[in-house]
């Protein structure tokens, strides 16, 4: 580790060498002090950020996603939800700092730190998802520290040092609960009534709250056939799709003139939940969850269960179970893979089964001849690449 640091101290002393011999050659001996000088600079800064510690770097790094300076992997400002996570990571980070008594540092990110790391969020009763969150949040950050080169550690990227992840029971709506949904009579709320719209829209278009609550005139188009279409980069991925606008979708539109409401998730997330309630979305839904260690099971109504992303994967479900073929679906979702996608939806085995009855292989309408490849339902492939 001590070896690499010396080794990549040498590689920026020869580059800042090798910077004062080009100057001095293309523009004499009078530039090169001016150059020497700025160099000292950068020299300076470098200095600085060696000696900048992991929790001022956390801070910088939250601080610099805010403001636009950094950006994702895709070259894209983050979302606003991701920054919301960051800073909740920043925050439980120093919470478990101050637990410990100490003031971790990049070389202290090892195995060690990453069990007792787990071991305090798991008594806290978070989540296994939560807790591997935070755990790629370190990741990730631990990585741009590295190649800002604050630190040669690489004890995190240990197979050991692993994201933990949990099956989610996530819910779908079915469509008649969603024609419930826009059908409740909200009058005596307006609130409500726009957080309804705004989250039918997500059912309708199958997309990210983050695009699905910004669509406005400059999204909406009209193709040669007189199909109205949506049509829009999303804000996570950078990827362009085009969504038909069905009839329901247009009755939205043009309740707004073509410009939703500006609103904000949390509110959505709170008010959908009463409208599910009112439109008597309040089945039982057994929910099994991890709790230090243990998988356990409750009972919850279907409304609490209810928020800004089950619009997305509604949509996305129930377009599937309306035939629509996979690959066009995730055109649409923006998913790569066909696998990605299937893991995605919400289709239980009972509605397999049903998919399945109609299959002539299961409803002898006609004979399957020996040997014969299967055909897959919907026109595809398995492990179709969706590219951009």
């Amino acid at each position: 580790m001590g070896m690499n640091c010396i080794q990549n101290c040498s590689v920026r002393k020869g580059r800042i060498e090798r910077g004062q011999m080009a100057l001095a050659h293309n523009f004499g001996e009078g530039s090169l002090s001016a150059a020497k000088q700025q160099l000292r600079g950068n020299v300076g800064v470098v200095i600085r950020r060696r000696r900048e510690s992991l929790g001022a770097y956390i801070a910088r790094f939250v601080r610099e996603m805010e403001q636009g300076v950094r950006l994702n992997q895709h070259s894209l400002h983050y979302s606003a939800s991701t920054v919301k996570n960051y800073k909740g990571f920043a925050v439980q980070f120093a919470l478990f700092g101050q637990s410990r008594c100490r003031s971790y540092n990049f070389s202290d990110i090892d195995l060690s730190f990453y069990d007792d790391f787990v071991a305090y969020f798991t008594s806290k009763n978070y989540s296994v998802n939560t807790i591997g969150r935070h755990i790629k949040e370190l990741k990730i950050i631990m990585r741009a520290a590295r190649e800002e080169g604050l630190h040669c550690n690489d004890a995190f990227e240990s197979r050991k040092f692993r994201v933990l992840t949990a099956e989610v029971e996530n819910i779908y709506l079915t469509e008649a609960e969603i024609r419930a949904i826009a059908e409740v009579d909200l009058s005596d709320s307006p609130n409500c009534d726009i957080a309804r719209d705004i989250f039918l829209v997500g059912c309708y278009t199958a997309q990210r709250f983050s695009d699905y609550s910004t669509i406005g005139e400059g999204n909406v188009r009209e193709l040669a056939s007189g199909q109205r279409v949506i049509d829009l980069k999303q804000r996570k991925t950078g990827n362009h799709v085009v969504i038909p606008v069905r009839a329901e979708l247009q009755r939205i539109l043009d309740k707004y003139g073509n410009r939703l409401p500006q609103s904000y998730e949390q509110k959505v997330n709170k008010h959908i939940k009463e409208v599910a309630r009112r439109a008597g979305i309040t089945s039982k839904v057994k929910m099994s969850y991890v709790q230090k260690g243990e998988r356990r099971h409750r009972l919850v109504e279907k409304c609490d269960l209810v928020k800004t992303h089950t619009a997305r994967r509604s949509g996305a479900t129930n377009m599937y179970l309306a035939g629509v073929p996979t690959i066009a679906i995730m055109k649409i979702t923006g998913h790569k893979t066909e696998r990605e996608f299937m893991k995605y939806i919400k289709i239980t085995e009972e509605q397999t089964a049903i998919e399945l009855m109609s299959h002539p292989y299961f409803s002898g309408r006609r004979a399957v001849s020996g040997g014969s490849a299967r055909q897959p339902r919907r026109g595809e492939g398995y492990g179709v690449t969706c590219k951009k």
